[in-house]
């Protein structure tokens, strides 16, 4: 029985890790975070007695995680895929401006 209460408190733990870390702008690392959570989570309901109503508000609280990490895992996607911020023409480089040229 022990080990029902520490997985499930790992799970809760790295969930508001998770929150806090998403509420700090680290959303890689929250991302993470909730993926390690549910997994934590879907472990405690399917391999450890829990009751029924305790199983659904487990499930619901996965499904929250794992919505909030899609949205997470699609914005990290769009800001890598965004160039550089390029050099208008006609504006010296950095490296014009340290003499460097």
């Amino acid at each position: 029985m022990a080990s029902t209460s520490t997985n499930l408190q790992k799970a809760i733990d790295l969930a508001s890790k998770a929150a806090q870390e998403d509420k700090a702008g680290n959303y890689e690392e929250a991302l993470q975070l909730y993926q390690h959570a549910v997994q934590y989570f879907l472990h405690v309901v399917k391999y450890e007695a829990q009751g029924d109503k305790a199983k659904q508000s487990i499930r619901a609280k996965c499904t929250e995680y794992l919505d909030r990490a899609e949205k997470l895992k699609e914005y990290l996607k769009k800001k890598e895929k965004k160039p550089q911020k390029p050099v208008k023409e006609g504006q010296p480089s950095p490296a014009d401006e340290k003499g460097l040229w």
